[in-house]
């Protein structure tokens, strides 16, 4: 392959930063859960404020620039700007929603599989999902409903792809989504994240528009991770357990008025599960017709991408076997077995 040197340069700097950027962030992390905690009001130290505060400030505000400083004088090369019609746009979300899901059944039953022997309740293995839980609206939305979308648009996508796509678009596609996947440090999301950032990587190199991206990724975090966790929030598990135990007894003695109002106050008291329930219906409805596009699309061969076969093995090669790369690989391995061995540990010591 031409240019491999230079292509092994490119990845290996680029991942490199990404490392940096990660181990800065988490350098900054530990030090304010350590110390600045330690020493701001326990209040406030103990808040969801602090927390998610201590996202947006180490990655975003100190690990980014370190990125940016490092990528900064790397040969560039912006993919052609192409149009990207309505109707594409609505193909592509609903794409977007087929792998979602895919990728959620996956992640969801690889941490199961692996936590389960340990007597782990699953919902104890999301911790960004526990803490959205206790978390203010506000919050959520500029977190990771606007922030890491930019963001990590921006790391992923934009920054990368335009320093490496000159060198093959499969290899820039795979590293993309592969790094995407594994920046998030756990089995949960890796899975999903992989194949979004694929989807992402792909639609950038064929519109040259970072935004549409951006758009995509929005969408999808205020859905599942703003939306759905609101609706949650709304669910009285005491009010849906007064209601199924007054249908019991509706059901016993159906000619009792005075139990039949009782029943239909508990449950409107109880209506929160059902909207939550009805939100996660239209989710999976998402992803089932997103499944069903993407059965036509690859029966039909749509998907368009210049590679050969060659080209790909030899690109991954150059891409993934250098010194920035295995940085990597070691700075976002070590945030799954962080993340696993938190998750276990104060199971195994019950």
């Amino acid at each position: 392959m031409e240019n491999s040197s230079l292509m092994k340069k490119s990845y290996s700097r680029y991942a490199l930063a990404a490392a940096l950027f990660l181990i800065v962030a988490a350098a900054f992390q530990f030090f304010n859960g350590l110390v600045l905690a330690k020493i701001l009001p326990e209040s406030f130290a103990n808040s969801s404020s602090f927390s998610f505060l201590n996202i947006l400030v180490p990655e975003y505000l100190l690990g980014f620039p370190v990125l940016v400083l490092i990528t900064l004088k790397m040969d560039k090369k912006t993919p052609e700007k192409n149009k990207f019609g309505f109707g594409k746009f609505v193909l592509g979300f609903f794409m977007c929603w087929g792998v979602l899901i895919i990728g959620m059944l996956i992640g969801t039953g690889i941490t199961w599989a692996t936590t389960k022997p340990f007597g782990v309740n699953m919902a104890d293995t999301n911790a960004l999902g526990n803490l959205m839980a206790n978390s203010k609206p506000f919050l959520r939305i500029l977190t990771v409903g606007i922030c890491a979308p930019v963001f990590e648009e921006l790391i992923f996508r934009k920054f990368l792809i335009d320093r490496v796509v000159k060198y093959g678009e499969w290899v820039a596609i795979i590293t993309s989504a592969l790094m995407f996947g594994l920046f998030h440090g756990n089995f949960s999301q890796f899975f999903y994240a992989t194949l979004l950032g694929g989807i992402f990587a792909y639609v950038y190199i064929r519109t040259g528009k970072v935004w549409i991206t951006i758009i995509y990724h929005m969408i999808i975090n205020l859905s599942t991770s703003v939306i759905t966790v609101s609706l949650l929030g709304l669910v009285d598990m005491d009010a849906v357990n007064r209601y199924a135990e007054l249908s019991q007894q509706v059901l016993a003695n159906p000619n009792d008025a005075a139990l039949t109002q009782q029943m239909t106050e508990a449950m409107m008291a109880a209506s929160g599960l059902f909207l939550f329930y009805g939100w996660l219906m239209f989710e999976g409805l998402l992803g089932l017709i997103g499944i069903v596009i993407w059965i036509i699309i690859l029966a039909k061969k749509k998907i368009k991408v210049q590679r050969t076969e060659d080209q790909v093995e030899k690109g991954m090669k150059f891409a993934w076997g250098n010194v920035g790369m295995i940085i990597f690989i070691v700075a976002t391995v070590s945030l799954f077995v962080f993340n696993y061995l938190s998750t276990i540990l104060p199971a195994i010591q019950k």
